[in-house]
């Protein structure tokens, strides 16, 4: 039997609200170009077929709402998962670890953990404080079928889209 390949999107929730700067960050909102931007890469993920079989979301209200705007172009069953809430590296490989049935499975969640883990997969350094992975961006990764003992480099990079880089036409209608 060949070896299959699952796929794994990686989402950095969008841009979230400072207006009320001492609410706490558990509860802070997106803001208005959060909100913009977050449907935009659902729409863009509908138009390149990228719809998750899982969605896993951390429980913060700004993760929360980048979900909602993606899934409402994206639906697909969804879980909050507590520790995704400023997860670090081994978190993230331990959660992948335990999805089982999956083939696309699409996290939602925040730096610095989820760019540890988008330099792992391709075995890079992270350098200092580098901003590979900006507010709403997406990374489209595929990884062997057993992803219980995932390495460094195991991850092969098909894309990598931030929502600065979708055209309006990518967008707003699908394409033939």
């Amino acid at each position: 039997m060949a070896n299959k390949l699952r796929e794994l999107l990686l989402v950095r929730h969008a841009k979230s609200d400072w207006k009320e700067p001492d609410q706490e960050d558990l509860d802070r909102p997106l803001s208005d170009k959060g909100k913009k931007n977050a449907k935009k890469i659902g729409k863009w993920l509908l138009n390149q077929g990228l719809l998750p079989d899982l969605i896993l979301v951390s429980p913060a209200q700004r993760a929360q709402q980048t979900l909602r705007r993606i899934c409402s172009e994206c639906p697909a069953l969804s879980q909050t998962v507590d520790a995704l809430y400023m997860a670090e590296l081994d978190t993230l490989k331990q959660l992948l670890s335990s999805v089982e049935e999956a083939n696309r499975v699409m996290i939602i969640g925040h730096n610095p953990g989820l760019e540890k883990l988008f330099c792992f997969l391709q075995n890079k350094p992270l350098e200092g404080d580098t901003h590979l992975f900006p507010t709403a961006s997406v990374a489209h990764f595929i990884l062997p079928e057993n992803w219980h003992n995932l390495e460094a480099g195991d991850g092969i990079l098909q894309q990598f889209i931030r929502p600065r880089d979708i055209k309006h036409s990518e967008h707003s209608a699908k394409t033939a």
